[in-house]
């Protein structure tokens, strides 16, 4: 048997053991998925224990993401052009840092919301290890111009000020500018149990907007934020979708085969609606 964990603080909340073990059984897979609460000063600690346990490897969730990156012994190109780790191999003792959420979220978006960045003005909140997975992710995928927001604003000018470095249209923004965006990703931890608060207000948007929310509230399948979006008259969606593109990815970068995404969405939805 093979074994699998997702590491965050808190973890309480992800659906993702439901997720790959409904994948497992589908296509006939000898694994196992386990969630692990893991404060941020025993990440190492934990890394290690699992590779001497024998798993094969380990999902990455808040705030373990940009921690990873130096307690790895290689990365893949995407995690080292995205800066975070949301995926671990473990392999003849040493550790490989990859990132399924760039290519992930991009998946999600257009199976959602039906939308490709491209040639449209583009907004982050939150730029933690996902949001800045997904605000470079967006800016390589085409985005005319992306804004930046986050509670501290140096992390977005830090960011901002790479990004434009490479080339591209960004800068940290305030609030207000929230409207001037055609797609929003809401990447900060809001709308979680213990963050409950919406990321942005319907004041803050505006009808004909679309946002992608990639946090899986418990108990609901709608956000804060998705709420406020759609008193606004903003097209939304929650990170379902992206939870499972991206566990599909991590799956095949682990073992080299295909997920059942179809089984994964069932288990995810289904898991859901028994909370609400």
């Amino acid at each position: 048997m093979q074994r699998f964990a997702v590491l965050g603080h808190p973890i309480n909340h992800s659906f993702s053991p439901v997720m790959h073990m409904a994948s497992f059984r589908s296509i006939g897979f000898d694994g196992d998925y386990v969630r692990l609460d893991v404060p941020p000063e025993m990440l190492g600690d934990a890394l290690n224990a699992l590779a001497d346990e024998g798993f094969t490897g380990v999902n990455l969730t808040i705030p373990h993401k940009m921690l990873a990156l130096p307690m790895m012994d290689t990365l893949t190109p995407e995690a080292e052009r995205l800066g975070a780790v949301n995926t671990v191999r473990f392999a003849e003792g040493r550790m490989e840092g990859h990132n399924t959420d760039g290519p992930g979220f991009l998946a999600a978006a257009k199976a959602t919301l039906g939308l490709a960045p491209a040639g449209r003005t583009c907004a982050v909140i939150g730029c933690g290890g996902a949001g800045r997975a997904i605000a470079i992710t967006l800016a390589h995928a085409g985005a005319k111009r992306l804004g930046l927001l986050d509670i501290d604003r140096a992390h977005a000018e830090s960011l901002a000020k790479e990004l434009r470095a490479q080339g591209f249209d960004a800068a940290a923004i305030d609030r207000a500018a929230l409207r001037e965006a055609d797609f929003l990703a809401q990447c900060s931890p809001s709308g979680l149990a213990v963050f409950p608060e919406p990321a942005a207000r319907a004041d803050e948007l505006r009808a004909g907007q679309a946002l992608y929310d990639i946090v899986i509230p418990p108990g609901s399948p709608e956000t804060p934020t998705m709420r406020e979006a759609a008193k606004a008259g903003a097209r939304a969606a929650n990170g379902v979708r992206m939870l499972v593109e991206q566990g599909a990815l991590s799956f095949t970068f682990w073992t080299g085969l295909e997920a059942d995404r179809a089984a994964m969405l069932r288990a995810v939805e289904e898991g859901l609606a028994a909370h609400e």
